[in-house]
């Protein structure tokens, strides 16, 4: 029988048997503990709070700040993004990547909220200059 299971460090939720032992957003291993659909939804509507682009945006930034990833310089780029994500969230009820097509699976489009776990995905982790599968995040460099 499928439960909901919140990790405990970044308010992940997952719907399933077991949770994942390995957190796919924060990457923390045995995150996660049961909760009730109840609580699970109340998580999960936080993002039916308003928050604008700019706060979004910051929000990014303050997420990116001491990860071996950072934001992409490119703003154009960024604001197009950032606009496919809201719109996205008004469309659908989440901030889904706006690079990645929706199956209106619930389960398996929570792997598509931005941002998605894109540590594992090969157009990060095989190149040195690797980034997030629409480009919102990259790499850092050794020089900087």
């Amino acid at each position: 029988m499928k439960k909901y299971w919140r990790c405990h460090v970044c308010n992940d939720i997952h719907l399933g048997v077991k949770p994942p032992e390995i957190c796919p957003t924060c990457l923390q291993k045995n995150a996660y503990v049961e909760v009730s659909a109840h609580e699970a939804r109340g998580v999960m509507s936080v993002a039916e709070t308003s928050v604008d682009k700019a706060a979004f945006a910051e929000a990014i930034q303050v997420f990116a700040a001491e990860r071996e990833f950072r934001v992409n310089p490119d703003r154009e780029r960024i604001d197009l993004l950032l606009e496919g994500m809201f719109n996205n969230e008004s469309n659908h009820g989440l901030k889904y990547c706006p690079c990645r097509m929706i199956e209106k699976d619930f389960e398996k489009d929570l792997t598509l909220v931005c941002p998605c776990n894109f540590l594992i995905h090969d157009t990060y982790k095989d190149k040195e200059d690797g980034e997030c599968w629409c480009g919102l995040f990259i790499k850092r460099s050794s020089l900087e």
